[in-house]
This record gives structure tokens, sequence and C-alpha cells, in this order.
């Protein structure tokens, strides 16, 4: 009995340093090896002469708001609404809770209001964005249709009953988000 006691022993350190050489070349395997990672396109051409095309992309044009923190460009929308093209704003870790429900922004109150739910300087950008998008004849609408790691690609925007439901085009996705990000959409709707 007591030798079956040793070869259990052995058994069990001899299983204890496979377990770590394995662990071992794991982790050497995710290190750095010197290589460069990064990826370059096979048909990129370094001729001059080429000129770019003319056709508008369906991915969010995005620039850097002048107020605020965040992010600011235009997507394409669709739906009954009649809406073709709508104005977002991002910022990461904005706060907010994203709801379907598009908000009227028609005073100043109202964008304060919608406004106050984020967090920080993305305040400011939201309510800059927003009073950008008043005009004579039309009344400004605003949703945040998203929060998480990847940004809408396009939205839909129809008309109901109780108002205008933003629906955003999410892509399908399983980053893991570590700092989520606040898509809020605004839009202006011609009055009747």
């Amino acid at each position: 009995m007591n030798s079956s006691h040793r070869r259990s022993g052995s058994r069990s350190a001899a299983a204890a340093v496979v377990a770590g050489l394995v662990l071992a070349a794991g982790l050497t395997s995710c290190s750095d090896d010197g290589t460069d990672d990064t990826a370059t396109d096979p048909a990129a051409s370094s001729s001059p002469s080429e000129t770019p095309s003319e056709t508008p992309s369906s991915e969010p044009t995005e620039t850097t708001p002048e107020s605020g923190s965040g992010a600011q460009g235009t997507l394409p929308a669709t739906g009954s609404a009649g809406i073709t093209e709508v104005t977002m704003v991002s910022a990461t870790e904005g706060g907010g809770s994203a709801s379907t429900m598009a908000f009227a922004l028609d005073t100043d109150q109202a964008v304060a209001d919608f406004a106050a739910q984020f967090e920080g300087s993305f305040v400011d950008t939201v309510s800059a964005a927003a009073t950008a998008q008043q005009a004579a004849g039309s009344t400004p609408y605003g949703a945040t249709v998203a929060i998480g790691c990847e940004a809408p690609s396009r939205v839909a925007i129809e008309a109901g009953e109780a108002g205008f439901e933003v629906i955003p085009r999410l892509p399908k996705s399983n980053i893991q988000c570590l700092a989520p990000m606040t898509y809020v959409v605004l839009f202006a709707v011609p009055d009747a």
C-alpha cells in the first residue's frame, strides 16, 4: 500500500510538471515575436496618377467637434419618416440610456433635459450638435440609439402615433467592451 502512494504522488508531480510546461509554452506563444503586426492592403497602389472614387460611402463619416469631447459624423437613414441622413455624436463612456424613441429638441429646455443624461463634456457636445439641428420650418429630434463598442452603420426612422422610433443597425460582433461608447442620433423633421 505504501508504494502505491508513492506512485500516485510521482504521477501527480509529473502531471504538474507537464501542466506547467504547457502553460509556459502557451504564454510564450502569446508574447511579441518581434514581427510587425500591421496589415497592409495588397491592392493599394503607390501610383499618384490614380484618382479617388467619387462614390459616397455608406460608412459613417466622423469629424471631431469644436466643443466638448467625442466625435460627430453622418449616417444614412431609411424608414417611413422620409429622413435620408442623420447626425451621429459619440463619446467613450458618455453615459445616457439607450432608447429607440426620439425626443423633440425644439426648445433650449428640451435640449438641456435631453443632454442631462450624459456625463462630462459630452453634455456640451450633444447640446451643441442638437442646437445646430434647429432651423426654421423643422423640428429637431434626438435619440441615444446605442451604448457599446460597435457604432451603428445606419438607422431606420419610423413615424408612429407615439412619435419617431430610431432603430439602429448594429454590426454582429463579439467584441468585449472595456470602455463603452455612447451613440446619439440627431435629425430634423420638416414641420407639417
